[in-house]
């Protein structure tokens, strides 16, 4: 009965154990970084106003949210020097 009584204690360990793990899955966002470029990153900031997008449950997808932020974004015109000196 013990035996029984201590397999039964050791599954229902092990299956806690399983869920928890996936409760504390992985969160990747999109944020904009110091130098103001956006970038993958696998934490939450603690600043939530340099969250771009997210969160996203694999890299892969937040990779694809980046490269389509990227594309969205309009090119940067070239700057004409003036005709004149300073």
């Amino acid at each position: 009965m013990s035996k029984i009584c201590r397999l039964l204690v050791v599954a229902v360990a092990l299956v806690a154990f399983g869920m928890a793990t996936m409760a504390v899955a992985q969160e990747f966002y999109v944020v904009k970084g110091p130098d103001g470029k956006p970038a993958v990153v696998d934490k939450k900031p603690a600043d939530a106003a340099s969250i771009l997008k997210g969160p996203f449950k694999t890299k892969a997808e937040a990779e694809e949210a980046l490269k389509g932020l990227a594309a969205a974004q309009p090119a940067k015109k070239p700057v004409k020097p003036p005709d004149e000196g300073c």
